[in-house]
């Protein structure tokens, strides 16, 4: 598959519901970040994608984002991920998991949500919760419905092991050609502040699954693969029983 050119879109907002704010372009593109290719294993495209994730060491480390792809059969192409973050006042861990669309046609009336991305058109969905660390969660993202002329698209976190929802990210309407989700694609670890150069942090990827049918399916582990040249940050990775283990470190980490 050929690495788009196009810069990256990157978001965040504030806490809970409250309006989400643009970044500036820092002059990333998705060529010149690690990479993430993943598949589900499916025959097909599906109807919902599952897509797990835990973070371990991750002190303070704002401005790193672990994004996937999820194309759609139209080729429209949401991005979903998370977002480590500061800890929270409550000195609890914080993770922002993000769902967004930067299709012109996108619409929403969910209250995680608001239109624009990266500047442009589109719709941006993000919600911060607190999380324990070596905790495997989950994105399930979903085409939950259609009216024969949109067709809803929903994100939540899910603890994995337990099943149960954690948080809702955010739900936006595409247009019902938009389709299903490829069962696979590709992904990126971005420093999408200056601030991403400075951290190291260490995540767990677990297989991602593809729902269609009343069939799930579960593919391979994720793997991760550093840019010839290009990008602050640098990464280390190894299988383990969890999954696959990933360090990442920016080139300006001082080790603290």
């Amino acid at each position: 598959m050929r690495l788009p050119s196009t810069r990256l879109r990157r978001v965040l907002t504030t806490l809970g519901a409250t309006a989400l704010l643009t970044l500036a372009a820092s002059g990333q593109s998705w060529a010149s970040t690690p990479t993430v290719r993943w598949t589900t294993g499916a025959p097909t495209p599906v109807t919902q994608l599952t897509l797990p994730m835990s973070f371990g060491a991750a002190p303070d480390a704002s401005g790193i984002y672990f994004a996937y792809y999820t194309t759609l059969e139209s080729g429209t192409r949401p991005y979903a991920g998370f977002q480590p973050k500061p800890v929270g006042s409550n000195g609890k861990s914080q993770l922002q998991a993000v769902f967004s669309s930067f299709n012109a046609d996108a619409t929403t009336t969910d209250s995680n949500c608001q239109y624009g991305a990266d500047g442009g058109a589109g719709v941006s969905c993000a919600v911060r919760f607190d999380y324990t660390k070596g905790t495997m969660y989950s994105l399930v993202l979903r085409r939950a419905s259609d009216d024969g002329t949109t067709q809803l698209m929903t994100g939540d976190v899910v603890n994995t092991a337990t099943g149960a929802t954690v948080a809702h990210i955010g739900g936006f309407r595409l247009p019902v050609a938009s389709g299903r989700f490829k069962a696979a694609d590709a992904g990126f670890v971005e420093p999408y502040q200056t601030a991403g150069c400075a951290q190291r942090v260490t995540v767990t990827y677990g297989k991602p699954s593809g729902t269609e049918g009343g069939v799930t399916y579960t593919g391979g582990l994720p793997a991760v693969t550093d840019p010839a040249s290009g990008s602050c940050l640098s990464s280390t990775s190894t299988e383990t029983g969890a999954g696959r283990q990933v360090t990442v470190t920016g080139d300006q980490y001082a080790g603290q």
